[in-house]
């Protein structure tokens, strides 16, 4: 019976180190996790931004269009030479202007592009890091069921010495 005992024993320990283990690595992946979220949160407001911002400088820059489109009207229109020469002043600003947000335009573009392939990134992060956390607490389940096992058949056993001991 102590050799039946002993076994026992060992084998509770065992497995309660193997659930204790299992806790362990599902806190790490847990924090791995919490972080990944975090960073996502960040780099979606980022992007949100940056979106923000893309939508305005082309609005500006269609407005910039709709405005060139009408001076150059004007220009066909003109009767004097100052009329003109006013008018071509402020094509050109407008087309400094235009110039401008397209160059804004193309950064905030490549911007844009980088930060949807980090968030693909730590997206895949994410799922990889869910998925280890789905397989680490089954893994604690099956073992939590061994142990339960174990235990019950410790149980059984104490119960059957017992009656045995009562017979007696």
């Amino acid at each position: 019976m102590e050799e039946f005992l002993k076994k026992m024993a060992q084998k509770v320990e065992h497995f309660e180190k193997l659930v204790e283990r299992d806790k362990e690595e599902i806190q790490e992946v847990d924090s791995k996790l919490k972080e990944v979220k975090e960073k996502l949160a960040r780099i979606e407001s980022e992007i949100l931004q940056v979106s923000r911002e893309l939508r305005e400088h082309e609005h500006r820059m269609h407005d910039i269009l709709n405005h060139l489109k009408r001076i150059q009207q004007a220009t066909l229109k003109a009767e004097t030479e100052r009329e003109i020469e006013m008018l071509e002043r402020d094509r050109a600003r407008l087309m400094k202007e235009l110039d401008q947000h397209k160059a804004v335009i193309s950064e905030l573009k490549e911007k844009y592009e980088e930060l949807t392939n980090k968030e693909m990134k730590l997206l895949d992060e994410e799922m990889e890091l869910e998925e280890e956390k789905s397989r680490l607490i089954h893994e604690k389940e099956v073992n939590l069921k061994r142990l339960e096992h174990i235990l019950n058949q410790f149980q059984k056993r104490i119960d059957q010495f017992r009656h045995n001991y009562n017979l007696r």
